[in-house]
């Protein structure tokens, strides 16, 4: 009897562990799949299983059925080419019905779809990074340049310590497109000087595709594109908004912003937003930064329509601001120049106050835009934009004998664009789009300044078209490719010196653009035209669940912008003299971008080498000094050479915790001169930073610690020169160090949540933000007000944000 009874124990055993065995696979899923809005059925949603071939297509009524599934755990995979997929993990215990709901047409008016924490952009290849909402609002007091600089590979070229620009692998202004509303932002990004003229606080979302050329908007950013998002649009009936203000101690000032969204069931929506900052004379660890106090006012507003398969959209935004520039940065002689230069002070250090005197600069931004979208079925739809953008840019000099009230540079810029498109699919795996651009520019540098113009009067058009395509066959293999042709022209009106047109030798190599002789001054009418070709191929691969890795090409071509064609002159904002080239040739980039990412588990992370080979890469470097009768400055000339470029950044994080997690990101990049053998100015040096943050569990509060490391940048060009100034002792010959790079430097910032109220619907939070909490003293190589004086110091700031 035992012995019958081991028998039996072993069959149970050996049947328990292979149920494969006995298993039922006859159950059969069904359901329907319908839009989350408005619950119109989805047709053509794929519901697959995952890991296997088994999948079902919805039919005209949204209906799905799926059979001969076997018992136990499935996790389906629900996809549409116009939806967010989802991914649901099931129990099959016998013949179930299960409901999906898509976000559906979520894209109909917007390029980028949001999902929760992920992020379908552009191209599919191109390694994207992102900032959300609540990353948004904590840097709602801030630039947009400062909020990016959180992302890897992403550094802030700077004008003292309000005027900031994005720099993304060492590239800057032209080379870097901003898409904001589906629009390319058309301002004066030329120099060093002019901040990006938007207000990050209009947006839900700021995407970054590193090296990517968006071909719809462009082909000539080889740094990359910052995307901005707005609101995601709901069709239902609602009311929504949110409001966050802020107080700060470094300059002693703050902002609010409020933004207001009513959606309707019928189509209709409209929102609005308002943003108002005010600060005073910033600080230093030890001494004020005289005069670089700053105020801005922003609104924006939208209307539109959008009946699923059709719809309109009319956008407006209005971007004002007022900057004042260090005032020891305008020197009154060459001696105190060289002293400034030297001294670890600024020569001139006054009280803290909120007035803002010359040097300044005042801009002024508006945009207005019209959409138009009509899709005919699943499987075509076609749109068109117009878009006017006016930037007028004022900047105020120190100057005798003048009213206070009129500008040294006063430029309006206006732009028409117009962009339509036609995309199509072909069966499930294809997409592809083509569209035509146009664009005309006119820009008008007023005379009546009084001071010699250094941008000159111009009309710019530009024509293009550009064709790409998208090939998916599943959810692990996605290939992309697009090309680009643009024609550029350039129409200008400029009065030159005779001697500088002849020493020049534009005389020779340029006598057809000569116009008419006007004592020492001679009237040109350069008529530039360029043909510019960009084309971009990638694939991305899912190695597995947890690895993903991608590779792509970029081939970007750029035309000379205005600053380096035809700069003339002294720019006060930057307190230099600069010249442009008229002989200089377009840009030709080639860029190789590879990723490796770990998506899943306690340790995620990416690597992101990139290679780049740019001819004809245009860049300024300091020259001279030279004397006027408005003080001395520095001369920094447009050259152009041939550049090799290549680094790597590095995201990683670690969670020990659900509650505990430890993050660090890290970029290096590496350019070369190749024709000069010298390393390449104004490139970010090696630079990381740690941040370790805590969250209560039940998510009540949070806690976060960030340590920031920036190198010295070793690899720079010795541009220094020499001066001849008078002394005591007579005539003698000194070196002007303009090349040598700060010190490494490191600064820790402490940020504290505490989140208020109902969590999961009203997200009312109250911050504090301790920026510098060491007061570490530094200077930031890619501030050109790093000669005049040190970084602010510590920063306390207390935000609330109301959601409601």
């Amino acid at each position: 009897m035992i012995k019958s009874f081991f028998k039996i124990t072993v069959l149970v055993f050996f049947l328990k562990g292979f149920p494969l065995w006995s298993q039922n696979c006859d159950f059969i899923l069904s359901g329907t799949v319908k839009d989350l809005h408005d619950g119109s059925p989805i047709y053509g949603a794929i519901i697959r299983i995952e890991g296997t071939d088994s999948f079902a297509q919805t039919q005209e009524n949204g209906t799905y059925v799926l059979k001969a599934l076997c018992a136990g755990s499935v996790v389906f995979l629900i996809e549409h080419a116009e939806c967010n997929s989802i991914r649901k993990k099931v129990s099959i215990n016998s013949n179930t019905t299960l409901n999906f709901e898509l976000e559906h047409h979520i894209n109909a008016l917007e390029e980028i779809i949001i999902s929760d924490n992920r992020l379908k952009g552009l191209n599919g290849n191109a390694k994207e990074s992102r900032l959300n909402a609540d990353q948004i609002s904590r840097f709602s007091n801030q630039s947009l340049a400062d909020a990016l600089t959180t992302l890897a590979g992403v550094s802030s070229l700077k004008t003292g310590n309000s005027i900031a620009k994005p720099m993304i692998h060492g590239m800057y202004g032209s080379r870097v497109g901003i898409i904001a509303n589906g629009i390319r932002l058309r301002d004066q990004e030329w120099g060093p000087d002019h901040a990006p003229n938007i207000d990050l606080n209009a947006f839900q979302s700021v995407q970054l595709v590193k090296g990517a050329t968006a071909l719809k908007y462009g082909g000539d950013t080889p740094g990359g594109i910052i995307v901005l998002s707005p609101h995601r649009l709901i069709l239902s009936d609602s009311l929504f908004g949110q409001t966050i203000m802020n107080a700060a101690t470094n300059g002693w000032g703050g902002s609010i912003t409020s933004k207001l969204m009513k959606t309707s069931s019928n189509g209709y929506y409209i929102n609005g937003q308002l943003t108002a900052k005010r600060f005073g004379d910033l600080s230093s660890p030890q001494y004020v930064l005289s005069n670089t106090g700053m105020r801005e006012m922003n609104i924006s507003f939208k209307l539109g329509r959008s009946k699923i398969s059709k719809g309109w959209e009319l956008n407006y935004s209005r971007f004002q601001n007022e900057t004042g520039i260090l005032r020891s940065a305008h020197i009154g002689n060459i001696q105190d120049l060289l002293r400034a230069l030297k001294e670890d002070k600024p020569l001139r250090i006054e009280p803290f106050t909120y007035r803002i005197n010359a040097p300044k600069q005042q801009g002024l931004h508006q945009n207005i835009h019209l959409i138009y979208f009509n899709q005919f079925n699943d499987k075509l739809k076609w749109k068109w934009d117009y878009n006017y953008q006016v930037n007028t840019r004022k900047e105020f000099d120190i100057r005798r004998g003048v009213p206070l009230d009129v500008p040294a540079i006063d430029l309006k810029l206006q732009t028409h664009s117009v962009l339509g498109s036609l995309q199509w699919k072909k069966g499930f795996n294809w997409e592809m789009e083509w569209g035509i651009n146009a664009m005309l520019q006119d820009n008008y540098s007023d005379p009546n300044t009084g001071v010699k113009r250094l941008i000159p009067d111009y009309i710019k058009t530009q024509l293009g078209s550009y064709l790409v395509g998208s090939y998916k066959p599943s959810n692990s293999f996605h290939w992309d490719w697009g090309v680009r042709l643009d024609r550029v022209g350039w129409d200008v009106q400029k009065y030159y010196n005779v001697s500088d047109w002849k020493s020049r030798n534009y005389n020779t190599i340029f006598p057809q653009f000569e116009v008419n002789n006007i004592g020492n001054q001679i009237l040109v009418n350069p008529a530039l035209n360029f043909l510019n070709f960009a084309a971009q191929t990638g694939i991305s691969i899912e190695l597995s669940e947890q690895f993903n890795t991608s590779f792509s090409y970029v081939l970007s071509q750029r035309s000379p912008n205005a600053s380096e064609l035809f700069s003339d002159g002294l720019h006060h904002s930057l307190a230099t003299i600069e010249f442009g080239s008229l002989t200089l040739d377009k840009e030709s980039s080639n860029k190789f971008l590879f990723s490796l990412t770990k998506t899943q588990g306690k340790l995620k992370g990416a690597i992101e080498p990139y290679f780049s080979k740019i001819n004809n890469y245009i860049f300024i470097a300091p020259k001279a000094l030279q004397q006027t009768i408005r003080g001395a400055f520095p001369v920094w000339q447009y050259e152009a050479t041939d550049a090799l470029v290549w680094g790597v950044d590095t995201v990683l994080g670690f969670d020990f915790t659900d509650q505990l997690n430890f993050d660090i990101n890290a970029s290096y990049t590496h350019a070369q001169d190749m024709k000069n053998e010298l390393p390449i100015i104004n490139i970010p040096p090696f630079n990381s930073s740690q941040s370790i943050q805590y969250s209560s569990p039940k998510k009540r509060f949070d806690i976060k610690v960030m340590h920031h490391f920036t190198a010295t940048q070793n690899r720079f060009p010795d541009l220094n020169f020499n001066v001849t100034t008078l002394q005591e002792d007579g005539l003698i010959e000194q070196e002007v160090d303009v090349s040598t790079p700060p010190s490494a430097y490191q600064k820790l910032d402490v940020f504290f949540s505490l989140y208020l109220g109902n969590i999961e619907k009203s997200k009312t939070s109250l911050r504090f933000m301790f920026y510098n909490i060491t007061q570490s003293k530094y200077r930031d190589y890619l501030n050109r007000m790093r000669f005049y004086a040190d970084e602010i110091g510590r920063n306390v700031q207390v935000q609330f944000v109301f959601s409601y």
